[in-house]
């Protein structure tokens, strides 16, 4: 799970810039948690107990400006990757003396960011872990994130329904694989049930339909979150797909 801050204290640049990272990551299949802050006082607030992997910094901010927040990151992370966002190129050798990782010029451009994000993996082959690798009839089996419908569990039996290689039957508890596939578009719905939300094709009542009609329970206790979280996964990959039109 790779955790994001974006530090930006104009409202509309920190907004698009959270809307092309995330579509970025997402099309990369990517897990990834992603926090906003409008200024670097409150992003060091916060930076103690909720440390972040790729910190999207602006330079020129009011009160804590990104130089100075940067130089608070480093006395308590080394190595957390800085990557400075600003209009002028003048910050360069400040920047490379914080030790930062890429230096973003403004407007944003998707492509540049996209570079930026494909060298942090690059740096961190360990965060690209987008698979699961379970045992199944004596084998070893790697199922992509992607290709997971769902998981059903029975007992100490936990079913993995793919798009492209059938059910999987496997000897383990639903809360151990769950813990393996720490991925937004997966939602814990039910103490039996699993479910990626990229196939989820609605809700009736209450159950979710997958697109291969099968029908995932929806539990009683702490429905209306779960539902919560669903269209608000809609909402995002609405948003995406806008950003996507615009981008083409």
């Amino acid at each position: 799970m790779i955790k994001v801050a974006i530090c930006e204290d104009s409202r509309m640049d920190r907004e698009l810039l959270r809307k092309i990272v995330t579509y970025l990551m997402q099309e990369r299949g990517l897990a990834f948690q992603l926090g906003t802050y409008e200024s670097g006082d409150a992003l060091m607030q916060d930076y103690e107990k909720h440390p972040f992997d790729l910190i999207f910094l602006d330079i020129m901010m009011s009160g804590l400006d990104g130089l100075e927040t940067g130089r608070r990151i480093r006395q308590v992370d080394v190595q957390a990757e800085i990557v400075y966002c600003t209009s002028s190129k003048d910050f360069a050798i400040a920047a490379y003396e914080i030790h930062a990782m890429g230096y973003l010029l403004k407007p944003y451009e998707p492509g540049r960011i996209g570079a930026v994000i494909d060298y942090f993996m690059l740096k961190h082959p360990q965060e690209n872990r987008k698979f699961i690798e379970v045992k199944s009839h004596r084998k070893s089996v790697i199922i992509p994130f992607k290709d997971i419908l769902f998981m059903e569990s029975d007992n100490k039996v936990v079913y993995i329904h793919t798009t492209t290689q059938g059910n999987i039957k496997v000897y383990n508890r639903l809360n151990v694989l769950e813990s393996e596939v720490q991925d937004e578009r997966f939602l814990r719905c039910h103490q039996s049930y699993l479910l990626n939300l990229q196939y989820v094709a609605g809700i009736v009542n209450s159950d979710f339909i997958m697109i291969d009609d099968s029908m995932i329970p929806i539990r009683k206790s702490g429905r209306g979150a779960i539902i919560r979280r669903y269209k608000e996964y809609l909402k995002e990959t609405l948003r995406n797909e806008e950003i996507t039109s615009v981008m083409n």
